[in-house]
């Protein structure tokens, strides 16, 4: 059921990252190192993210909320427009543009490089 559900979700959010909300994640130059210190410092609290070591009940376990998508072979890069997206929409108890700008492409780049994977 979890699966079927996130596809719709899915789809929305990507064709809401095109829709005049900051356009889509950028594919090259972020820095993963900076995204996770940036999520550790700014998401963990809330969000629980294996390779991160963050254990956040508050919102989404970002793991579990990515898992069925890698394994029904969703892109890296549909991931990271996902991800920034929801830190640019974010609804309360989320702020909206936690991170921004270059910030939120990192943040964005390394969730989508670890969530729903093994810790490393």
């Amino acid at each position: 059921m979890r699966r079927i559900m996130a596809l719709p979700v899915l789809a929305l959010a990507l064709i809401a990252a095109g829709c005049g909300t900051g356009g889509i994640a950028k594919s090259s130059g972020n820095d993963l190192t900076a995204g996770k210190k940036l999520f550790i410092q700014n998401c963990g609290g809330c969000h629980t993210l294996s390779d991160a070591g963050t254990q956040g009940k508050l919102g989404p376990d970002l793991d579990e909320a990515f898992k069925y998508d890698r394994k029904q072979g969703f892109a890296e890069s549909s991931i990271q427009n996902v991800v920034l997206e929801q830190i640019r929409i974010a609804e309360p108890p989320m702020p909206q543009n936690l991170v921004t700008g270059q910030d939120a492409q990192n943040v964005a780049a390394y969730v989508a490089s670890v969530a729903g994977l093994p810790a490393k």
